[in-house]
């Protein structure tokens, strides 16, 4: 049976077992949130050539080299020498420099110590300590005198009630910026199709204030679903009073199976994004191919919730 080394400590796992698995039913605290591979949160480091490459793909060069893996993606199959994560130490800190409150999101404006490498759209694990970790997407741009995220409240949610007390000056940790739902400097003249619902706004409008400084030359045509107001709607509507190309639809909830019978495609060539929930994306994804949209031109990206 593989040995697990975890400092002074040495466990036996079974061949091809769930690293996290196994870790939590040994007792050892690992913060995890998706167990999907896209959260980041459950970070364990092995040594060099340790780390099979199904844990590690999705995480950075820098990362994989210093041995980091997802233990919910790493299947025991030989002995390994482990270190657990820990954000205070290991990840970059940030002091939060803005809070604001609109209706049930949390629009926080944060100061890393020192410059984050990112693409706009991408996401990370934000820390409010060493065990307490959710991913977000990025709703700054790079260049930005500060890093923005949307944090939709819930009355259920761990992470979010306790992010919903944060000050100006309280310490956060941040993750290392991940995730491919980002805009690509050959769609310039492609029409743009972003469909987005709740907090799945924010990486969607990231990528669509890049595309406008890049000068995107087509249409781009934004749709937004909530259960009440928009909560940025005026920062996009001044956007769209600037931009002759650029169409906002702010929609209510209630109404979004209606708005997508009445979609209509500009073009074949129409590049659609879509960001929210796991339910919303997967009620678009039909839609969207029956409009004559081919899979490789549809990008999505499902926001899920850890179980409470």
């Amino acid at each position: 049976m593989p040995e697990l080394r975890l400092g002074n400590l040495t466990l036996h796992a079974g061949h091809g077992e769930n690293l996290l698995d196994k870790l939590l039913a040994e007792g050892q605290t690992v913060p995890w949130s998706c167990r999907g591979g896209y959260c980041h949160t459950c970070l364990v480091q092995a040594q060099p050539g340790q780390a099979p490459a199904e844990a590690c793909h999705t995480l950075t060069a820098e990362q994989r080299e210093a041995g980091w893996l997802l233990s919910c993606q790493c299947p025991v199959v030989q002995d390994m020498d482990l270190r657990l994560h820990d954000p205070t130490c290991d990840d970059l800190g940030a002091d939060v420099v803005s809070v604001m409150h609109v209706d049930n999101v949390l629009i926080l404006r944060i100061a890393p110590e020192r410059p984050l490498r990112f693409l706009p759209g991408q996401h990370l694990a934000l820390w409010l300590n060493s065990q307490l970790g959710r991913p977000y997407s990025i709703a700054s741009l790079p260049g930005e005198p500060w890093l923005e995220f949307h944090i939709r409240l819930h009355a259920s949610g761990t992470f979010s009630r306790a992010a919903a007390d944060l000050k100006v000056d309280d310490r956060l940790f941040l993750g290392a910026a991940t995730g491919t739902l980002q805009y690509d400097a050959d769609w310039q003249d492609r029409p743009l199709l972003l469909l987005a619902a709740g907090t799945g706004l924010a990486p969607l409008q990231a990528i669509l204030r890049h595309a406008l400084e890049r000068g995107h030359a087509a249409p781009i045509e934004l749709w937004h679903w909530s259960t009440g107001d928009c909560y940025i709607a005026k920062r996009l509507e001044e956007l769209a009073d600037r931009h002759p190309l650029l169409t906002i639809r702010l929609q209510r909830r209630a109404t979004m199976a209606d708005d997508i019978r009445q979609l209509r495609i500009a073009s074949r060539r129409t590049m659609a994004l879509i960001c929210g929930d796991p339910g919303f994306v997967e009620q678009l994804r039909k839609p969207l191919f029956f409009a004559g949209l081919p899979g490789r031109q549809v990008l999505d990206e499902a926001f899920h919730s850890r179980p409470q």
